[in-house]
């Protein structure tokens, strides 16, 4: 007899980019870089042979005067699901998925990098 799994991946993504510029962060992502709303987040790629992209939070909404790129605003009027509009972060992350209209993608483990202070490896980005 042949199994059959009824959910292949049962991990839920973490980011969603949508091509309007939309950009949705779930309530795990927002704890772990402590984000809230006024927050900046910025996405940043590693040089080398192997490159890495990690989400951070680039100003804090204490330290944001004027108008930015990133910001972050809540979702819902309860929980921690925050939502982002920037045109070049998503068009940065479908540019290679020609014609998709968004992309979902995971996260990792938090770590500490250097000249971002606490950032998240995206998953599967590129």
């Amino acid at each position: 007899m042949e199994t059959m799994k009824i959910l292949g991946v049962t991990r839920r993504n973490d980011i969603t980019f949508h091509r309007s510029g939309r950009i949705d962060l779930t309530a795990h992502v927002s704890k772990v870089l402590h984000l809230h709303a006024g927050d900046v987040i910025n996405i940043a790629a590693t040089g080398g042979p192997i490159v890495e992209h990690y989400l951070y939070v680039a100003r804090r909404g204490s330290e944001t005067t004027g108008r930015h790129c990133g910001v972050c605003r809540p979702a819902k009027r309860r929980g921690n699901y925050l939502r982002v509009f920037c045109k070049r972060l998503t068009d940065y992350a479908l540019s290679t998925r020609s014609g998709a209209s968004s992309v979902a993608l995971r996260v990792g483990q938090a770590e500490e990098v250097s000249g971002l202070g606490t950032a998240l490896p995206i998953i599967g980005l590129f």
